[in-house]
């Protein structure tokens, strides 16, 4: 009886995983491009128009190539925890 409740558990767990990747990859990332851009735009300002030119999303990150008026950056957005929580952007 213990054995299959881990069983179970375990095929939870990896159902859990699997939705969450599946999430992060195909939903909707406006928001998180709206915080890559202000992150290549720094202390550019208003003025600044970022333009993305690659993006890789996978389901722990997003990386996008953002050319801005000045400069051309790879900016990483990660979430929170490990798959949940807010997106943070920072230019690498």
């Amino acid at each position: 009886m213990k054995g299959r409740f881990f069983s179970v558990l375990f095929l939870l767990l990896c159902l859990t995983f699997t939705g969450l990747a599946l999430y992060n990859v195909y939903s909707d990332n406006a928001a998180v491009l709206r915080l890559a851009e202000e992150a290549a735009c720094g202390s550019q300002g208003k003025q600044c128009s970022a333009r993305m030119s690659r993006m890789e999303r996978t389901p722990f990150s997003q990386t996008f190539e953002i050319a801005t008026p000045k400069r051309t950056v790879d900016v990483r957005c990660v979430r929170a925890f490990y798959m949940v929580g807010e997106y943070s952007c920072k230019v690498e």
